[in-house]
C-alpha cells in the first residue's frame, strides 16, 4: 500500500455544499430585482415603439400631405374599436378620411403585440390618432397609459396634444390603476 502526501489537495463534500448553499442565498436575493428589471425594459420598449409610431405618423402626414391614422389593430390589418393599444397597431394613409383601414389604404407602420406583462391603454372614447396633412391632431387631447407589472407607481403616459406634439406625463391614478388592471388582457 502507497501512503497519501501530505499535501493532497482537494474539496470536502461539506464545503461543496456551504458554497452551493451560498450561491442558491444569493440567487434567490438577485430574481425579484431582476424581474423588475425585465419589466422595467418591457415597459420602456413598449413605450419607446408606441412614441416612434406616433411620431412618424405626424412627420409623415405633414410630408405627404395627407392624414394619417394610427388605431390599436390585433391582427395588424383592422383598426380595433378598443382602447387596448398593446395588442398591436397600424399606421395608415386614410384615403376616404373615415378613420378605418381599406383594402386600398397604405399601411406605413406596423406594431405587433407587446410582451406579456405591458399594457398599453388610451383615453376613454379615444379609439384612434388621426393626424392632419399639416400635421395637427383633430379631437381633444388623447393620453396612453403604459403599465406593467410593477404596478400604479411605476407606470408612465404619453400625451398627444390638439397641436399634434407627443409628450411624456404622468397618469392620474385612475389611468394608471385601469392601465394596470388590463395586463395580460
Amino acid at each position: 500500500m502507497q501512503a497519501q502526501p501530505k499535501n493532497a489537495a482537494g474539496i470536502t463534500l461539506i464545503e461543496l455544499m456551504i458554497v452551493l448553499s451560498i450561491i442558491a442565498v444569493l440567487t434567490s436575493m438577485a430574481m425579484p430585482a431582476f424581474g423588475n428589471l425585465m419589466q422595467s425594459g418591457a415597459s420602456r420598449s413598449a413605450r419607446s415603439a408606441l412614441s416612434v409610431s406616433i411620431n412618424q405618423a405626424r412627420i409623415g402626414a405633414a410630408m405627404r400631405g395627407r392624414q394619417i391614422v394610427v388605431c390599436p389593430s390585433a391582427n395588424q390589418i383592422d383598426c380595433a374599436h378598443d382602447l387596448r393599444w398593446h395588442q398591436g397597431w397600424i399606421n395608415f394613409i386614410d384615403n376616404n378620411h373615415n378613420g378605418e383601414h381599406e383594402v386600398d389604404e397604405e399601411v406605413i407602420g406596423v406594431a405587433q403585440a407587446q410582451p406579456a406583462g405591458v399594457a398599453i391603454l388610451s383615453t376613454s372614447g379615444r379609439h384612434r390618432i388621426r393626424y392632419q396633412a399639416d400635421g395637427t391632431s383633430d379631437g381633444s387631447n388623447l393620453t396612453l397609459t403604459v403599465c406593467d407589472r410593477r404596478g400604479t407607481a411605476s407606470a408612465t403616459s404619453l400625451v398627444v396634444s390638439n397641436s399634434g406634439r407627443l409628450r411624456s406625463g404622468v397618469p392620474s391614478q385612475a389611468q394608471a390603476a385601469a392601465a394596470c388592471s388590463a395586463i395580460d388582457s
